[in-house]
């Protein structure tokens, strides 16, 4: 398949763009026999998901973008809350619905937190998407905020407003780090955080070490696929 955004690129450039992808990693034929199957969804989310009697979960809450699962785990929690908290009368049930929206209207947020951050650490500048989408004025301020946190100090548990957050702090520190953001530790630290960080940095260097070597001989992802297509 092939995401594409409709305000930076057409129909017809996607279009031979992923037919010349199944030409190359598949075949020329592949590519002349396949039949292209267009998708529209326009990314957002409700901004009440249960009124009276009814709850929007899945797709009919919302829909932010397809490359993450996120939207699955939502099923699950939407799901878990009714069931633990389905109410025993309808006065009851204005309570627990606007309990609901509540909650999952901060987790929709988390979420877009969690996908802009791919964005906001990205180098790519080379395409008008590209530059769009990691425009520092696009960044939410509930994101800013912890990026301004970061930069002195690692993502940690507190930074959790719930305790069922969705992402943990190391969601985002496998982002973050994976993506060369740099947090500098506080001088005014105290011996034992100073200690931890060079425990870390070596750690971290022992681990990139181990990742070059192992990348050095395992086959790419497409060799291997080809692989388990020939042989199974």
């Amino acid at each position: 398949g092939h995401v594409y955004s409709s305000s930076h690129n057409s129909e017809e450039r996607a279009t031979e763009e992923l037919l010349a992808y199944i030409g190359s990693t598949v075949s020329p034929q592949a590519a002349d026999a396949a039949t292209i199957r267009k998708l529209n969804f326009t990314p957002g989310h409700r901004s009440k998901f249960w009124h009276k009697n009814c709850v929007a979960i899945g797709m009919a809450a919302g829909f932010i973008e397809p490359l993450e699962a996120s939207a699955l785990v939502l099923v699950e929690l939407s799901a878990a809350m009714i069931a633990d908290q389905l109410p025993a009368n309808r006065n009851v049930m204005d309570i627990v619905a606007r309990r609901f929206n509540e909650k999952f209207l901060y987790r929709w947020d988390r979420i877009i937190d969690f996908l802009k951050l791919h964005y906001v650490l990205s180098e790519r500048r080379d395409t008008s998407y590209w530059r769009d989408n990691c425009d520092l004025s696009t960044i939410p301020e509930s994101l800013s905020e912890k990026l301004d946190v970061w930069r002195h100090q690692s993502p940690w548990h507190r930074d959790a407003v719930h305790v069922d957050d969705m992402f943990p702090s190391a969601s985002f520190q496998y982002v973050l780090y994976g993506m060369g953001f740099v947090t500098q530790q506080s001088p005014l630290g105290s011996r034992t955080d100073r200690e931890a960080a060079k425990v870390a940095m070596k750690l971290f260097e022992e681990n990139a070490k181990i990742t070059q070597r192992w990348v050095g001989i395992l086959p790419s992802n497409r060799e291997l696929i080809d692989k388990i297509n020939t042989f199974g």
